[in-house]
């Protein structure tokens, strides 16, 4: 299956920071735009084994700038930035094997692999000026990164880049299906236990909190179903 897709969207809502306060503003963007192809594969070489490959890839940009330059620069709503938390490519890959484990049951494994790419999570985290931070009122600026466990104190520094970085998740499940209806199945999700940074949380612009919301850690469970 594939398809490719453009899609014109107007008056988009976007929401973004209020300057240097806790405050957030919402945007009715004139124009803006999503173009883009997805496509997915699936094929079963021999009885009992099924794979599948999946993935997409997105230019999802304004085609609109505000008109005051000050406000543009700093919410970042101008032609050609990218629409905030859409990654430009995505992947998935799953491969199920199964076989008949007795007279009244079958038995599968299950993998999956998911590559999310890069993203933002507001406009203005693309502007060139968005990632140097002047600490206000003689304050030292604090900056802590939970991920690489670095951070430090200084009146200006360079926050880095406000691009969330790309990401893979592993899950692996293990499953047997009887006859009557019940059903357990072994699963492992985020198999090597990443944390993709999901999102920024800020307040005050950086000045009063920096962090990231990330995903959740390995999870190892066990499920029972029944059919009726």
């Amino acid at each position: 299956n594939a398809a490719v897709f453009h899609t014109s969207i107007k008056d988009l809502q976007v929401t973004v920071d209020a300057g240097s306060c806790s405050s957030r503003l919402v945007f009715n963007v004139p124009k803006a735009h999503t173009t883009g192809v997805e496509a997915e594969f699936a094929v079963s070489p021999f009885a009992g084994l099924d794979l599948s490959l999946a993935g997409s890839y997105v230019s999802a940009e304004f085609d609109s700038t505000i008109n005051d330059p000050v406000l543009a620069t700093r919410t970042g709503i101008r032609e050609g930035n990218r629409l905030p938390t859409v990654p430009k490519f995505q992947m998935a890959a799953t491969a199920t094997y199964g076989a008949r484990l007795s007279d009244n049951a079958d038995w599968y494994v299950t993998t999956s692999y998911q590559h999310v790419g890069n993203r933002y999570t507001q406009p203005s985290d693309q502007e060139p000026t968005a990632r140097f931070l002047t600490a206000a009122g003689g304050n030292p600026a604090l900056f802590f990164d939970p991920i690489t466990q670095t951070g430090g104190s200084t009146p200006f520094f360079d926050i880095g880049s406000l691009k969330l970085p790309s990401y893979e998740i592993v899950n692996l499940s293990a499953g047997v299906n009887w006859d009557s209806g019940l059903e357990l199945v072994a699963y492992v999700n985020n198999l090597l236990d990443e944390s993709p940074k999901l999102s920024i949380d800020r307040e005050r612009s950086f000045r009063a909190r920096q962090s990231y919301n990330v995903g959740q850690p390995r999870v190892i469970g066990l499920t029972a179903r029944y059919k009726f």
